[in-house]
């Protein structure tokens, strides 16, 4: 089946699918007064320098301070070998290398100074947008680099030959001092539409020192496209072979960029027209609310269970209903764990989670079949646009994993924390709420003068205390010489309650 790009857009919200064989591999969104900050190049003051962290807080004009560390502020022109030849086709791209001991964050900045940054990570949670120096701006074919002197190749252009020639064509035509990636679309283009998309960079950049040089910071010098015109940028690739958008403001926008910066790609993007929802007609919104799901189900019968904390995601295979055709256990824990290895990397691409992951396979004897399982595993992430890194699986049937973390997950993006359990997934008991109740009675009736004490709560509460601790009531009244009154609440928390005197 042929791949696609998948386009829903409003005045208020645009969404992107990846359709890859049939099913969908990644998903982006952006909303109009929620739009996404990376890439954005200001000029910053630094607010405050922070020796112990080797990092400073820079005002970029956005609610929370940047953070900058030094191996993200630091031009390491010894340590630029440490970048590897190969340039990776994402973006951005990666970290400068290691930092030198002997430098520190002191040395290169101070409080008060301006400096010219990008965000390379968005905000997130309580942490501010996560700052470079090292700027990065990408075109349709190549990443200029401006303040970094290296040329690198995407690791998917296979042909020796034709990295050669991208090599050779860059390494004649860039600015002395700066470098370049070249991306993966441009195996085999023409030297002419490589060449326009180099100057065309070079000159924003020119045309962003220029500006530095006019204002005062904090200021926003560079804003990057909104995500309608990325993902036509970066993902309506020669693997893609439609881009359908539902909008036809969208569809005029997107078809001028194309017929701009990529002609060849004109003649394959289209207009949806049904009165069916776009997403509806290609099952996207069933598989993106399976996606807010706790538990997925696997076509076994068994499942997966994901589970976020603040250090990292959890991921659990569970066999469920799966019990296999043989009676073999080892076999049919195989064949689950199998199954829960390729979607456990598809919903990670779907549900963007990333930092530190856990996934706790099912124990399996054999070490032949835990190879197995981290062979099938190691071979779906490389489907992953996102860097990631998985250790093989321990006796335990754990795998430790990292997934770079660029952008919100979709559950971040799209929920909130309940505003009921706040967040803990949780609440109390009625009956422990009920016992809490009990020992609070306990310590308060003595300093209550009257002779009635009033109890509020919330119905589930109240209810328990009527029936199933009725006679503990009772007693508990009788013990500390007083009349206990009971008043259902209904606008509360089922935790609330309050104990008082005469009302």
């Amino acid at each position: 089946m042929s791949n696609i790009l998948v386009v829903n857009s409003t005045l208020s919200e645009t969404r992107v699918a990846l359709i890859e064989g049939g099913i969908l591999s990644e998903l982006y969104m952006e909303r109009r007064r929620d739009r996404g900050v990376v890439g954005n190049i200001y000029k910053g003051k630094v607010l405050r320098v922070l020796p112990g962290m080797q990092a400073a807080f820079v005002d970029v004009a956005h609610e929370k301070a940047g953070f900058l560390h030094v191996s993200d502020f630091y031009n390491f022109e010894e340590d630029i070998g440490a970048l590897e030849d190969d340039g990776d086709d994402a973006w951005p791209p990666p970290s400068r290398g290691k930092v030198s001991r002997k430098i520190t964050i002191s040395d290169c900045i101070n409080e008060g100074e301006e400096v010219l940054v990008q965000v390379a990570k968005e905000p997130m949670g309580s942490k501010g947008a996560r700052l470079t120096s090292h700027i990065s701006i990408p075109g349709r074919y190549v990443v200029f680099m401006p303040t970094v002197s290296h040329i690198g190749i995407s690791r998917r252009i296979e042909s020796e030959r034709e990295r050669k020639r991208l090599r050779r064509i860059v390494e004649e035509n860039r600015p002395p001092g700066t470098g370049f990636i070249v991306r993966t679309v441009s195996e085999d283009i023409d030297e002419e539409k490589l060449l326009r998309d180099m100057e065309l960079l070079v000159k924003l950049w020119s045309d962003v020192l220029d500006k530095s040089n006019k204002v005062k910071a904090p200021y926003l010098l560079y804003e990057e496209p909104d995500l309608l015109l990325r993902a036509t940028r970066d993902l309506f690739t020669t693997n893609v072979q439609r881009l359908i958008i539902d909008d036809p403001k969208a569809h005029a926008h997107v078809a001028e960029f194309t017929q701009t910066f990529m002609p060849s790609f004109s003649p394959y993007i289209e207009l949806y027209t049904s009165n069916e929802p776009i997403f509806d007609a290609y099952g996207i919104e069933i598989e993106i609310k399976r996606a807010l799901s706790r538990e997925v189900p696997l076509k076994s019968g068994g499942s997966l269970v994901f589970d976020k904390t603040e250090a990292l995601a959890a991921v659990d295979v569970n066999t469920g209903k799966f019990v296999g055709s043989s009676n073999n256990l080892e076999e049919t824990i195989l064949r689950t764990n199998l199954e829960a290895a390729e979607e456990v990397v598809y919903q990670l691409r779907l549900r963007n989670i990333g930092g530190i992951i856990i996934i706790d396979f099912i124990d399996m004897e054999d070490p032949k079949n835990r190879e197995k399982v981290y062979r099938t595993l190691e071979a779906c992430l490389k489907k992953d646009r996102v860097t990631t890194n998985a250790l093989a699986i321990s006796e335990f049937g754990l795998v430790e994993m990292t997934r770079k973390r660029v952008r919100e997950s979709l559950v971040q993006y799209l929920c909130e924390p309940c505003s009921y359990c706040e967040g803990r997934g949780y609440v109390k008991s009625g009956e422990t709420v009920v016992f809490e109740i009990f020992r609070e009675l306990r310590r308060e009736a003595p300093l209550v003068a009257e002779n009635d004490i009033y109890v509020s709560a919330h119905p589930s509460v109240v209810s328990i205390l009527q029936s199933a601790e009725r006679k503990p009531l009772e007693e508990l009244s009788k013990s500390v010489n007083k009349k206990v009154h009971l008043k259902s609440m209904r606008d509360v928390h089922q935790e609330w309650y309050e104990i008082a005197g005469a009302k």
